[in-house]
């Protein structure tokens, strides 16, 4: 950063136009070590317990594809509740606790409701309401009549006693590694099957809130299956038919310092400069040829007709009367 006034500021003549060398320098130094993170490169594994699936296909044969339906999610966030003290007339601050807020999550809602059997799964296991609500008689006023007429349960009295989802694992990814935020003992706290109407375009999809009891962090290497479920299924594995060259690209910044072949990579210039002269030229031809057309068009020939022999028109030609001027030399301060 400069200290010097703007007004004894002056630019070299040789120096043009630089780039931005401190963002450069920041974010793209050390295999852009410092650039911000992708907001899509993400996801999301559902660790989910067998024992609470009515449907054990939906974890057997479609575990991994419930990852690759989320839509969008929070991280976790937290609230930190910190009290001020007055100890003798000094004001301290002390963290009492904190809590972990509320966690929101959007599912793509697929044709073959997938998403809608996670959900289906998770609130028959923990609440009775939906398998009593089929039942004959349960709903009912008679059914509040006395206990002799309540055959079904309501509500969480359901035995569930083990957790649904044992963890939900977040992934955030960059050059070829991730940082992950574990949920420990989640549990849905707001399901929403969102709107339909005819005259609202777009895909549908599925809101869901979770409430946890912890996070735990991770990192490591991207690899098949780490994250959990990555990689497996619907996965484009064809190598791509990009090659890198440093050749290709000899305006690249690691160009100058690279160990490789200068004459080849010169010879791109030149080629380069080639075709633009080319393309000049073709382009001065083809101004030429389009103002013989005008001028055969306004003389009302087939030929291109000389400049001065247009009528209305008068131009300066050269008179070969008048004889050129020739230099005399002569001796100053001689009579």
């Amino acid at each position: 950063m400069a200290f010097t006034p703007n007004q004894f500021l002056y630019g070299p003549s040789n120096v043009i136009l630089r780039d931005q060398q401190h963002a450069a320098r920041v974010f793209t130094d050390d295999q852009f070590r410092l650039a911000p993170k992708q907001k899509f490169l993400f996801h999301v594994a559902f660790n989910i317990n067998p024992a609470a699936l009515k449907d054990i296909n939906l974890l057997q044969r479609h575990r991994n594809e419930i990852n690759l339906l989320v839509k969008d999610c929070d991280l976790p966030n937290f609230t930190l509740t910190v009290e001020t003290l007055n100890q003798y007339n000094r004001k301290k601050n002390v963290q009492t606790t904190h809590k972990y807020n509320a966690l929101n999550m959007t599912f793509h809602d697929d044709n073959m409701g997938l998403i809608n059997q996670l959900w289906q799964n998770y609130y028959s296991y923990y609440y009775a309401d939906s398998t009593s609500s089929s039942s004959p008689g349960a709903y009912k006023r008679t059914a509040m009549k006395n206990s002799n007429y309540i055959n079904s349960t309501f509500g969480l009295d359901n035995g569930s006693t083990t957790p649904f989802f044992n963890y939900i694992t977040i992934y955030q990814m960059a050059r070829h590694e991730f940082v992950s935020y574990t949920l420990i003992n989640p549990i849905i706290s707001n399901w929403n099957h969102n709107k339909v109407g005819y005259a609202i375009s777009g895909t549908h999809d599925n809101t869901m809130q979770l409430q946890y009891e912890a996070v735990s962090y991770g990192n490591g290497a991207v690899t098949e299956g780490d994250p959990e479920g990555f990689g497996f299924e619907h996965y484009d594995r064809s190598p791509s038919s990009l090659i890198g060259s440093v050749e290709a690209a000899p305006f690249s910044p690691t160009f100058a310092d690279s160990n490789v072949n200068t004459t080849s990579n010169l010879s791109v210039v030149d080629t380069l400069t080639q075709q633009n002269n080319t393309y000049l030229n073709t382009r001065q031809k083809e101004d030429v040829n389009a103002t013989s057309n005008i001028l055969s068009t306004v003389t009302g020939t087939g030929t291109p007709a000389p400049i001065n022999g247009l009528q209305g028109f008068q131009f300066p030609v050269k008179s070969n009367a008048t004889p050129a001027t020739v230099a005399k030399q002569i001796t100053i301060g001689n009579n």
